[in-house]
């Protein structure tokens, strides 16, 4: 097991380790120097310096992060409010799982995937080790009231290939633990999954 350490940068503070893990993760996979960031105001992504970045949420931006700009509004009016401009990568972290219309979530992000650009998208694991414990022992961790959806990784994929997107590749973040704590794991087996696809041409 491993855990944060004592002392962290201002720009993660408020992070925990298993966020940071991830976020991390995330921006690894991204090409090019165009970023769109969805769904980041509960946590922007702090890895993202020296790119140009846009951050899009229903909620304003209340954490300091190394963004150029912030659009406001629903997701489903997105294409409206970010009028045809394409970005190189998009990420869109933890948030299928909470929309009703996932397929039309990711057909809506592949219009702003710029040729051979990336999709980097992280969500639950349905077969991640502490997700299968609480559904098993009926905990409410995990099972809440926002969360609509829960996927395992070869439903990603198909989701993902449906819209128009094409497998790169799929990155485990471990186990979360509490307080702080993570442990190794399969990637299969990891509380969250990072998925990174290329837009499909003449798909979607």
């Amino acid at each position: 097991m491993r855990r944060a350490p004592s002392a962290e940068p201002l720009r993660t503070a408020g992070l925990n380790w298993y966020s940071r893990r991830r976020l991390r993760a995330m921006a690894r996979a991204i090409v090019g120097e165009t970023v769109l960031d969805i769904g980041c105001a509960a946590a922007p992504n702090p890895f993202l310096v020296g790119r140009q970045v846009v951050g899009f949420d229903r909620d304003p931006m209340t954490v300091a992060a190394p963004y150029t700009e912030h659009v406001s509004g629903d997701v489903y009016a997105m294409n409206d409010l970010l009028r045809g401009r394409v970005f190189d990568t998009v990420l869109c972290g933890e948030l299928i799982e909470h929309v009703e219309r996932p397929f039309d979530l990711l057909r809506m992000l592949r219009v702003h995937v710029a040729p051979r650009g990336r999709l980097v998208l992280s969500t639950p694991n349905l077969l991640g080790v502490p997700i299968v414990v609480a559904e098993y022992l009926n905990l409410p961790i995990w099972y809440t009231e926002e969360h609509v959806y829960t996927f395992s990784p070869r439903w990603v994929w198909r989701i993902l290939e449906r819209c128009g997107f094409e497998r790169v590749s799929m990155k485990g973040c471990g186990i979360s633990l509490p307080r702080g704590w993570w442990m190794p794991a399969p990637r299969s087996l990891s509380t969250q999954i990072v998925f990174v696809a290329a837009r499909k041409d003449g798909g979607g």
